[in-house]
């Protein structure tokens, strides 16, 4: 499977489970999206993608080149002249006195012989980081694919927190509503009903938040879509199930193997170390003789323009006059002003980098992995004891119910009771997540499907 990047997973893993597959419409009709659908579309569109995709075009390009370098360099010249006075007949050897037009063609090829490995090295050095970029792409889509599902299950969250508000305001003004009946009937003091009403407000300041939370979560999603003209934006939402309450049993250094087997950043990492060090024997190559061979063919011909009948015609010149060679060119470095060796010394410190980078790539997963082992046991009793805690305010509240309508407390103690057990629903809601997601952190770390 594709693995996702280390600096984002802390919220982001467990949500890929909780998406659907639906079909991506246009922009800008389309209001309807699932978790999976928001993911493709921004696969599909992202510019940082793009981006990543042309760094891996440009590492081919360089790979290519690496090859046809050691192919022949073949090239051809041609020039034409005029020479006034006295001047030597470059084809005749003959000195003149008289205007001469000259013209030269020559071909020539240089094929690369020995030149310290450096070309094959290099070719080496370029396979490898082909294949880092590659893996990059995987890193910046799983960047992608995370922000989008951060952004996706805060407007999730931000839903159930809204709906929650709401059945609780519907709650209170049936309570408000009540004592107002029983205000006018002479049976409650006023300042029930001033309490009750002030709970009321504090109910529907409660939901002008929630939605305020929710329109800003909304938006976070649409920006990162990159979506211009949408409107009536909804989430299909998933069904999460509640969590097991089965002790969570499993082996963090096995864990951590897989993962560092698997994870696209780390193989990214041991790609780098591997193309730094052929990067060091491409600067040690310069140290050797370099070898060529150079093949040339050329010809000649000009014209005298006062004796034209003299003159052989123009092909005729040219095929007399054609020459050929061979030659062999050694080139023996004596002294580069030490810039071989300072820049084999800067080949040895990259390759060093990049072994470090391998190492803190590693040890951020392996604390991420353990982190998240914690978080996961810790998350579970945290579901736990706040489940209880909601059953333990929901009689509290049912019993102040019961005892307000009935005259027998306050609307201060029925606030007060009604507050703990509203509290106690949002925090059972984000137990929730919380435990799913970092149980799910740990499914990919192990590399299992993350669907619910």
């Amino acid at each position: 499977m594709v693995f996702f990047k280390r600096r984002l997973w802390v919220f982001f893993a467990f949500s890929i489970g909780i998406g659907v597959a639906c079909p991506v419409l246009a922009q800008t009709t389309k209001t309807v999206w699932t978790l999976q659908e928001c993911i493709d579309y921004a696969l599909q569109h992202n510019l940082q993608i793009k981006q990543y995709q042309l760094d891996a075009e440009g590492a081919r390009i360089n790979l290519n080149q690496s090859r046809t370098n050691l192919l022949p360099g073949i090239d051809a010249s041609s020039n034409y002249g005029f020479q006034f006075g006295r001047n030597v007949d470059p084809v005749t050897d003959v000195i003149v006195d008289q205007q001469i037009r000259t013209s030269n063609l020559s071909v020539n090829a240089f094929v690369p012989l020995f030149n310290g490995f450096q070309l094959r090295n290099s070719i080496k050095q370029q396979r490898f980081n082909i294949k880092a970029a590659r893996l990059d792409i995987e890193n910046i889509k799983n960047d992608v694919t995370l922000n989008i599902v951060s952004a996706f299950v805060q407007v999730i969250l931000s839903e159930e927190l809204l709906q929650n508000a709401r059945l609780q305001l519907q709650s209170t003004q049936t309570q408000a509503d009540r004592t107002q009946k029983l205000y006018r009937a002479g049976s409650v003091a006023e300042s029930n009903v001033l309490e009750i009403n002030a709970q009321l407000a504090t109910d529907e300041l409660a939901i002008i938040d929630a939605q305020n939370q929710k329109d800003l979560a909304e938006l976070s999603l649409i920006q990162l879509l990159d979506l211009k003209q949408i409107k009536d934006f909804e989430l299909v939402k998933p069904v999460v199930p509640d969590p097991d309450q089965d002790q969570i049993i499993l082996d963090d250094e096995n864990i951590f193997e897989f993962a560092q087997a698997n994870l696209p950043e780390i193989k990214s990492a041991d790609l780098r170390v591997q193309s730094a060090l052929k990067a060091i024997d491409v600067s040690r190559g310069a140290y050797l003789p370099q070898l060529s061979l150079g093949v040339g063919l050329g010809t000649r011909y000009s014209f005298l323009v006062d004796f034209p009948l003299d003159t052989d015609p123009l092909f005729e010149q040219y095929k007399n006059n054609l020459g050929r060679g061979i030659t062999f060119n050694l080139s023996i470095p004596i002294f580069s002003q030490f810039q071989t060796r300072n820049n084999v010394a800067r080949s040895v410190i990259n390759h060093k980098l990049a072994v470090l980078n391998t190492e803190v790539a590693r040890n951020q997963v392996r604390r991420d992995i353990q982190q998240s082992y914690a978080d996961a046991l810790a998350a579970q009793k945290r579901f736990e004891a706040t489940k209880r805690q909601l059953a333990a305010f929901a009689q509290a509240f049912k019993n102040a119910e019961i005892r307000f309508n009935n005259g027998l407390i306050n609307p201060t103690d029925y606030n007060v009771a009604k507050n703990n057990f509203v509290k106690a629903q949002s925090d059972l809601v984000q137990a929730k997540y919380q435990y799913t997601f970092k149980l799910k952190v740990l499914d990919f770390y192990q590399g299992k499907p993350l669907a619910l």
